[in-house]
């Protein structure tokens, strides 16, 4: 402006954010195409991202994921060690998966717990550190072990009874 506050000129910044809008893109279709639920935690642990396999895993819309604390999929009698758990990880983030030889379950909207397999992996960010949880609902695996353990506790059981004949 000169001295009676006219404009005499100006100055501006630009960037072109085409090459990020693709990326980010890129990023949600990958994130989308996952066979599993996808959810992306930040490092206070709430939740910054969750893909649609996440919606119908958890019965939660999106919107209702985002912005909650991770442990809302948690059951809740596994909440505290979870979050000391989660803090654990985030003092040494590397990819692994969660809980090796423990049994997971996550929780439903509708209170289902549900059996899981989890896989985490550290996401190095402008804005931190994010991890990202690959959820797997094992739930049919489980009822497919369940079933060949009855069935091999009956035959067993049969075993026993026709040796038992056998030796009278």
């Amino acid at each position: 402006r000169n001295s009676s506050g006219d404009i005499i000129g100006f100055s501006g910044i630009s960037q072109d954010i085409s090459r990020l809008r693709i990326a980010e893109n890129k990023f949600q279709q990958l994130l989308e195409s996952a066979p599993d639920a996808m959810v992306i935690v930040d490092h206070e642990g709430d939740i910054v991202l969750a893909n649609a396999q996440a919606d119908k895993m958890f019965g939660y819309r999106r919107e209702e994921l985002v912005g909650q604390p991770v442990e809302l999929i948690v059951p809740v009698r596994l909440r505290d060690r979870h979050t000391s758990h989660r803090q654990g990880y985030a003092e040494d983030p590397k990819v692994r998966h969660m809980g090796v030889g423990l049994e997971l379950f996550a929780l439903r909207k509708d209170g289902l717990e549900i059996p899981v397999e989890i896989a985490l992996s550290p996401l190095k960010t402008e804005d931190g550190m994010l991890v990202s949880c690959a959820i797997r609902d094992i739930s049919q695996r489980k009822q497919m072990e369940d079933a060949v353990k009855k069935s091999y506790a009956e035959l067993e059981t049969r075993i026993e009874e026709r040796t038992v004949d056998l030796t009278i």
